[in-house]
């Protein structure tokens, strides 16, 4: 039920939290299995359609060199690479299948142990092709040059993000059988005046960081403003990046999250282990490649793991995801229009540009994240009581 407050509760009256395993009602952990299979498979339409952009950007571009960097071949090995895309191609295909019978009803032995078996293929393959396909900083540099000379390529990768987000969506509804609004908020409703004030103290507090620290750093914000490419870059980046970012919030703070904590029983457990994988997800960007030329890649992702916590953290102070998405989309937002740095997977021409510094980024992020933390909690210190 809902009191007047726009609470949700139980039918004793008792306030659920948006961690706590009994709003998840008394739910097979297979359930969340299948549920990661509608996921990875919605990604994967989403990669098709911007793998077939990016093979039409190719040949609209004709640049030889582009061709080659994106054609090169690594210094991995391929043939164990290529079992491993087949290995978790096959399996994605199998537990989708799997999961859709799942969904139908037969909830029997065979389909367990056949999405457990999906499960193994899919991660035995992701582990196989990202191991043994090399050295790919030639590849992700083309990719990233290709999407900085064309905003539609740019909008079509970002584009992806929702397409997981759709999986992730149908499973919640059609397997958890739970309204879409207990994925975002404990509340009865989204609370966007929340959320909006959370995107505005971040805005604040990146400016200050940027500019001010630049000066006192020697990393001053150089200005770069391109009003050829600015505007449409900007357009998209304001209108998709928003949703880029609550998708990777609902799935892994929100989705991931309720699962782990729904079978291991430890939210702090749980919010290492996404928090790890929100790192692993960053891997390929193009700071992490040159990470690991330079031999800092471990202070380079450092980042990704701080951002993910303190995203779980905002979670728990505001009961929902509202802050930990409008945070999460300040972020990327500032970046690809206001202040982007030397390297960064955004291509955007933003307004200013500032050079790339493991270590300091690194201290950085963690000064903005304690910063934005301390500033939620201060505006969120007189919460609506619970019944």
């Amino acid at each position: 039920m809902v009191d007047f407050q726009g609470v949700s509760s139980n039918n004793s009256g008792e306030h659920l939290s948006y961690y706590d395993r009994g709003s998840n009602g008394d739910v097979d952990w297979m359930d969340w299995v299948a549920g990661f299979f509608f996921i990875i498979a919605a990604w994967f339409v989403g990669q098709i359609l911007f793998g077939l952009g990016l093979v039409g950007a190719m040949i609209g571009d004709g640049t030889p060199e582009m061709t080659a960097s994106l054609s090169a071949s690594s210094d991995g090995n391929a043939a164990l690479a290529g079992i491993g895309s087949t290995l978790m191609f096959f399996g994605v295909l199998v537990g989708v299948i799997t999961g859709l019978v799942h969904y139908l009803g037969d909830r029997g032995k065979a389909s367990r142990v056949l999405l457990v078996m999906s499960a193994a293929m899919t991660f035995l393959g992701l582990a196989l092709s990202s191991f043994f396909q090399g050295d790919t900083s030639a590849i992700n540099n083309a990719l990233t040059t290709l999407m900085g000379r064309h905003a539609w390529l740019y909008a079509l990768f970002l584009l992806t993000f929702p397409a997981a987000l759709s999986g992730c969506y149908f499973a919640w509804r059609k397997i958890h059988r739970k309204a879409l609004t207990s994925l975002h908020t404990s509340f009865s409703r989204f609370r966007w005046g929340r959320a909006l004030q959370a995107f505005i103290i971040t805005w604040a507090v990146l400016f200050a960081f940027s500019f001010i620290g630049g000066a006192l750093t020697g990393n001053a914000p150089a200005w770069q403003f391109d009003p050829s490419r600015f505007f449409i870059f900007a357009l998209i980046s304001l209108t998709l990046l928003p949703i880029q970012s609550a998708t990777e919030e609902i799935v892994v703070r929100g989705y991931m999250n309720k699962g782990l904590i729904q079978g291991l029983g430890n939210k702090w457990v749980a919010f290492a282990i996404t928090s790890g994988l929100f790192t692993a997800l960053h891997l390929a960007n193009p700071e992490a490649t040159s990470g690991a030329e330079s031999g800092q890649l471990a202070i380079v992702m450092s980042g990704y793991f701080f951002f993910g916590f303190a995203a779980c953290l905002m979670v728990l102070i505001d009961d929902g995801l509202e802050s930990a998405i409008a945070v999460h989309a300040a972020n990327n937002t500032f970046a690809g229009v206001f202040v982007n740095y030397e390297g960064s997977v955004l291509p955007t021409p933003s307004l200013w540009q500032v050079r790339a510094e493991p270590t300091g980024d690194s201290i950085g992020t963690i000064l903005v994240l304690l910063a934005i933390l301390g500033l939620l909690w201060v505006t969120r210190r007189r919460k609506v009581s619970h019944p």
